[in-house]
């Protein structure tokens, strides 16, 4: 790039000398890395509401569905499916019976099909959750 000059500092900061060997300004000026965040065990679920979330879901997704609870707020119920179905509105439907049936401040579903691309809160509740 014509007319560049890689002595200068950025954004008012002071170039290092290895800012300046390398060519490149942005060294200087990378954030710390922190340590990765421990995994939160999920709240327990007793038989009961298990027993009805795993009904409830398996009706809408089938009976191979993949249940996993990896909310650590007992107050806040998240769930994960993985299922083989196509999903559509059917979590939506799903999300609405479970409300009406469950006494919780907040309930979050999110349903993967199976063999897809996993990320967001599916990789928590693959990595920390709990299958029902």
């Amino acid at each position: 790039m014509a007319g560049f000059d890689h002595n200068m500092p950025l954004h008012g900061q002071e170039c290092s000398p290895d800012c300046r060997r390398s060519r490149t300004r942005y060294v200087s000026i990378m954030p710390a890395a922190h340590p990765p965040v421990l995994p939160a065990s999920p709240a327990p679920i007793n038989d009961v509401e298990a027993r009805l979330i795993t009904e409830t879901i398996r009706r809408f997704f089938g009976d191979d569905a993949v249940v996993r609870n990896y909310g650590p707020d007992p107050a806040r119920l998240a769930l994960h499916v993985e299922a083989n179905r196509d999903i559509g509105m059917a979590e939506y439907d799903c999300l609405g019976e479970l409300m009406a049936r469950i006494d919780r401040n907040q309930i979050s579903l999110d349903v993967t099909r199976r063999g897809t691309r996993v990320f967001g809160n599916a990789k928590l509740a693959y990595r920390q959750g709990t299958i029902l």
